[in-house]
């Protein structure tokens, strides 16, 4: 028995002494080892902030936050803290991981999770409105600014005429940057905005913007003043349906030549010309041409309607963003105006401009054909434009014009993929001084428009339609009288 025994563990020395044993025994070693180097460092990488850890391949940079925000936090010199109103196991996904963006970017800025089944008393002193789950609340000192989750995604019109019912953008880190920003701003500039004249109202979509992006509105007239007051800095004029008073226009040229900054949009009308309104724009040499500008050039308009422009930008404060992501403005029945009569003491400058082949048709919207006729304007037309002036070493008059009413409505908005929106804001936040701007659009959940115009649409026709089927029956063709020939 004892014999058996021995020659047994014999056996299974001699097993385990063979070289393929001992490789067998190194490879298992080996493998625990590894495991055990894993876990630790996976471990260990569990205490880094997502942004050391994670990478966002969305398309649209979901996860991420822009470069504008990243700028910002970088400056600040206050404490943040945002409350996630949330109860657990309601988090969203795209809330959740831009929070931890924030936090992890900057050491001033603290998450605090706030349960609403426990705390039912807590957004009391912050909003009367009804709290959802994932509603955010910013608050910096003694100022905050209220967030509510459905703001975060929004509806584009197109996908409302068409009654889509899903969101297809997500807004979240604009509006959290945007309410950063307020919070840690002393004094948000105001615009006021005139009426009295049937001016069409804001469209929602931009006042939306300029509240996010931390400007505000208040109404003047000036119907029963003297004079613009003097707490006005910076004056709207949307779409006015009928003239100014000769008294208005008065006040407008001396609010100007105070330093004071204007900014109108005004296109072709169907009725009234609007005399006095032009004419505080002729008080500085620039001539405002009635009519409608049509676009020959198919690189210069769009969805084959020559009245629809897609003009040139040239370079300036306003336009320079825009340029420099490759956006285009969309110019909706626009007049034009004639900057080579400034008077001496200012400077015009052309911001938006057709092309050499567009023309200005003088009946407006009673025109009968997009056809160039004898007594049309010659192109290019200038389409929007800038007068500054110095007053003194200070202050510096400044007035834009930009000739289309139309050009914030949704639809031509959408189809600029919001750059529309963009450029009246740069505008407004030149005048207002605004040196702290933060521009975050919207990531689309979905898709964006791209703006391209008449001429490379229909490039991209012919390409996919016809010239790539064309290579395609080519090469069968080909392939087909090579294998015969064999």
């Amino acid at each position: 028995m004892k014999k058996t025994f021995r020659n047994r563990l014999t056996s299974v020395k001699e097993q385990f002494g063979t070289r393929s044993s001992r490789a067998g025994s190194y490879s298992f070693l080996l493998t625990i080892i590894l495991l055990a180097i894993l876990i630790t460092v996976n471990f260990a990488l569990s205490f880094l902030p997502d942004s050391y850890t994670q990478k966002d391949m969305t398309a649209n940079q979901l996860y991420s936050i822009s470069s504008q925000s990243k700028v910002m936090l970088s400056s600040l010199e206050e404490d943040i803290t945002i409350y996630w109103i949330v109860a657990s196991g309601e988090e969203d996904e795209y809330v959740e991981k831009l929070l931890h963006n924030y936090e992890d970017y900057s050491s001033r800025v603290n998450v605090e999770k706030k349960d609403p089944d426990l705390n039912p008393d807590f957004t009391n002193a912050y909003t009367d409105e009804e709290v959802y789950n994932n509603s955010v609340i910013v608050e910096c000192g003694d100022k905050y600014r209220y967030i509510s989750y459905d703001e975060m995604y929004e509806m584009s019109s197109t996908s409302y005429y068409s009654m889509y019912s899903g969101a297809d953008e997500f807004s979240g880190e604009k509006l959290i940057t945007s309410a950063i920003s307020y919070c840690t701003t002393e004094e948000i500039p105001v615009v006021h905005v005139l009426e009295g004249h049937g001016e069409a109202e804001l469209p929602e979509s931009f006042s939306e913007a300029i509240e996010t992006d931390n400007l505000t509105t208040e109404t003047l007239s000036l119907l029963n003043g003297e004079s613009v007051p003097e707490d006005v800095e910076c004056i709207l004029i949307y779409a006015p349906s009928t003239d100014i008073s000769e008294e208005e226009k008065d006040m407008l040229i001396n609010f100007l030549e105070e330093g004071g900054r204007v900014l109108i949009l005004s296109g072709t009308n169907e009725g009234d010309e609007l005399p006095n309104l032009k004419a505080v724009a002729e008080y500085y040499g620039i001539s405002v041409l009635e009519g409608v500008v049509v676009e020959e050039s198919t690189d210069h308009y769009i969805f084959n309607a020559p009245v629809l422009l897609m003009p040139d930008m040239e370079s300036c404060d306003i336009t320079d963003s825009l340029i420099d992501d490759n956006y285009h403005v969309i110019m909706p029945v626009s007049k034009a105006l004639d900057i080579s009569g400034a008077v001496s003491d200012v400077t015009a400058t052309a911001l938006l401009q057709s092309s050499e082949e567009s023309f200005l048709k003088a009946e407006g919207y009673n025109i009968e054909t997009y056809d160039k006729e004898d007594g049309d304007t010659e192109g290019p037309l200038t389409l929007a434009a800038m007068v500054t002036k110095d007053i003194d070493t200070e202050n510096q008059m400044q007035l834009v014009w930009i000739a289309s009413s139309e050009l914030l409505e949704d639809a031509y908005n959408q189809y600029s993929s919001d750059a529309n929106e963009d450029f009246v804001l740069n505008a407004l936040e030149m005048m207002c001084e605004k040196d702290d701007s933060i521009s975050v659009r919207s990531k689309s959940l979905t898709n964006e428009y791209l703006t391209v115009s008449t001429s490379a649409a229909s490039t991209i026709r012919v390409v996919t339609i016809g010239v790539i089927p064309a290579a395609y029956l080519c090469i069968g063709i080909g392939v087909v009288i090579r294998r015969k020939r064999r």
